[in-house]
């Protein structure tokens, strides 16, 4: 059973045939149990509109989206459901202690199941020493900590989260990157969109890529990422300019990197520049494929969109 389905959702805003414009069409994705999903695309792709006909915050124009096998209009669905919004907007003069309070009463927890929840979780997001600091006072990443553990006071099974790096510093992106791993090791289900590729990259177990309200492509980042090299990078302990008066007609690209440097190389070069280093005896440290990066292939599908509008 899938943890989350849309069935070819469309989302169509705006009464007026002349004024209506299409948020979300005709999207269809499944996502299974314990899968780490990232959903990827510029602002206006659709990613919120999509979450939000997840979490039944609006209500699609046609098909339907699904979670743990039930529609998501179904109440019994909110229970194993944690939800993080992009800017979360809690009430200031709350604690963290009492924001974790009132999402668990809401969710039928008992006062001590709350207490012992809330407990762990404010010390798995830092926020300990501050749990009776009331949120006004927090800067965007404190408050993005509290969120995160408001969206996880219940144990769901389904975790939302919708850019859930934005604004973290490095340590911030650090303790929500674990976190994000600890939930899948515990067969969780993990979607969210971030525009942090790095992230999404070293976290996901897939991707889906939305542009203009479509969804463009759905892939293990294994797959989307396993493409021929554009060429290779070989390490070697000489200077740049030693390999330059050794390389001078190849023209590769240099780049040190401390005791040693990195030449970039087309595919076609490679078996002579390695000759070449072989024959005046260069230390090669490591010969690697230059592949495209996530971002790169999520702009090319963005791009690929572009061309074919109008």
């Amino acid at each position: 059973m899938e943890s989350i389905l849309f069935d070819d959702v469309t989302k169509v805003y705006g009464g007026h045939p002349a004024a209506r414009g299409v948020a979300v069409e005709r999207l269809s994705l499944a996502v299974p149990k314990g899968e780490v999903f990232g959903f990827l695309g510029p602002n206006g792709a659709g990613k919120s509109t999509s979450i939000k006909i997840l979490l039944n915050l609006i209500f699609p124009t046609s098909g339907r989206a699904l979670m743990l096998g039930r529609p998501v209009a179904d109440e019994a669905v909110r229970k194993w459901v944690g939800y993080l919004p992009e800017n979360p907007n809690w009430y200031d003069y709350l604690t963290p202690e009492e924001l974790l309070w009132y999402g668990g009463s809401t969710s039928g927890m008992s006062r001590l199941h709350i207490k012992e929840r809330a407990a762990g979780l404010l010390d798995l997001v830092d926020l300990t020493s501050v749990r009776r600091r009331r949120l006004k006072t927090f800067s965007k990443g404190m408050l993005q900590r509290a969120g995160v553990a408001f969206a996880l006071i219940n144990d769901p099974e389904v975790i939302v989260l919708d850019e859930p790096m934005s604004g973290l510093d490095p340590l911030g992106r650090k303790l929500m990157a674990d976190l994000i791993r600890r939930l899948k090791e515990e067969g969780k289900t993990v979607f969210f969109s971030s525009h942090i590729l790095h992230d999404v990259e070293d976290l996901c177990d897939r991707v889906g890529i939305i542009a203009k309200g479509r969804l463009r492509r759905v892939a293990r980042l294994s797959d989307l990422l396993a493409v021929r090299s554009k060429g290779w990078t070989i390490s070697v302990k000489d200077a740049p300019q030693v390999l330059r008066s050794r390389l001078a007609d190849f023209e590769p690209d240099y780049s040190a990197r401390g005791s040693f440097t990195e030449i970039r190389v087309p595919e076609k070069d490679l078996g002579k520049v390695m000759e070449r280093l072989g024959s005046s005896q260069s230390e090669i440290v490591s010969v690697t494929p230059l592949r495209p990066t996530l971002e790169e292939v999520v702009l090319r599908e963005i791009q690929q969109t572009d061309g074919n509008v109008g």
